[in-house]
Order: structure tokens, then sequence, then C-alpha cells
């Protein structure tokens, strides 16, 4: 309802993936991993780019799929 506001949560969270993409990350393999995933699902970090306990890395070892409603309910969680 807001853009402004999903505007500014769309571009932090695109500035923390870009600084936890390291330069030894396989791009072209991440990119195939948003294109793969399947209807109904998100594209979810196992560990969140942004908690208090852990931060992870935007790799693709570090990806996997989940349905979007779990992923939501997961949101910057971290199940370790």
């Amino acid at each position: 309802k807001n853009k402004n506001k999903l505007n500014f949560y769309t571009r932090n969270y695109q500035t923390r993936k870009m600084k936890a993409c390291p330069n030894w990350a396989n791009l072209e393999k991440i990119k195939e991993i948003y294109l793969n995933c399947p209807v109904g699902y998100h594209v979810d970090h196992i560990i969140p780019l942004n908690n208090s306990i852990v931060c992870g890395l935007h790799v693709e070892c570090n990806l996997q799929y989940l349905p979007a409603l779990e992923n939501c309910k997961k949101s910057n969680k971290f199940h370790g």
C-alpha cells in the first residue's frame, strides 16, 4: 500500500545481499537457483543475511527453496 516504504525495504534487502556476496561466490549458480525456483516457493537463505546471532553469506550453498508461507514465517530467524 505504501510504495515508498516498500521501495525502501526492497533496496535495503538488495544492499544487504550485495554486501553479503563474497567475490568467490558463483553468481551464475545463484542466478540459476533463483530462475529455477518452483511456483509457490521462495529462495531462502538458510543462515539469514541479517540476524542478531549470526549473519550468513549470499552464496549458492546458503540457498534453499522453501514454501512461500514457511519462508514468511521464518523471516530472519536462524534455526541452527
